[in-house]
């Protein structure tokens, strides 16, 4: 292959998506470095083991390339990703090196970051750790809500997808969250608007 050719930048998700299941290699890398790291920061915050969710999304990817052409063309590249990878990481709890099950007990954890050249700013510090301690209070299934929705920004039928509910608990959950978020939102709110942005 020359120079010109060893580098393939696609930037439309379904394009990238035809080409991988085509055979292109290319492509198929272009995948993995695009999705690899938001991947991992998703399956970190349901699992906190760094080589059992390397593990994971490399069997994933694996599993796609062995499976490329039987898989269905998607507009949603990423939903399909994410699904794939909160499915392995479900499936494999056997191989976790802790003992209780997943299930509704996992902890979902959320990390709310802010620009470097914010982080200067006492005030800007401890307001995003408000947050995160504001966010990290909600129960799990709330947090991978808020997470999809407003850090990845799936759609309701993206969400109901990845974790395996309906459309209706989806929204339920989000409403629960908004509400559990709300006594602590207009002092953030407030907090927000008087910041330079």
């Amino acid at each position: 292959m020359g120079p010109d050719n060893d580098k393939l930048i696609i930037t439309d998700d379904s394009e990238l998506w035809d080409l991988f299941r085509d055979g292109d290699e290319l492509a198929y890398t272009q995948l993995i470095q695009k999705y690899s790291k938001p991947l991992f920061n998703y399956g970190y915050r349901i699992y906190q083991d760094k080589d059992f969710l390397k593990d994971c999304i490399q069997d994933v990817f694996l599993e796609l390339w062995n499976r490329r052409l039987r898989i269905s063309p998607t507009p949603a590249v990423k939903w399909y990703l994410f699904k794939a990878v909160r499915l392995r990481i479900f499936r494999d709890q056997s191989k976790w090196n802790r003992s209780e099950e997943l299930d509704e007990n996992y902890e979902f954890l959320v990390e709310f970051n802010i620009e470097s050249k914010m982080i200067t700013d006492l005030e800007t510090k401890n307001l995003s750790s408000r947050i995160q301690q504001v966010l990290n209070a909600l129960p799990p299934r709330q947090r991978e809500i808020m997470y999809l929705r407003f850090y990845e920004n799936l759609d309701f039928d993206n969400i109901s997808q990845i974790m395996e509910i309906s459309k209706q608990s989806v929204h339920n959950l989000l409403q629960k969250a908004y509400k559990n978020f709300r006594t602590e939102w207009v002092i953030l709110l407030i907090a927000f608007s008087s910041l330079d942005l």
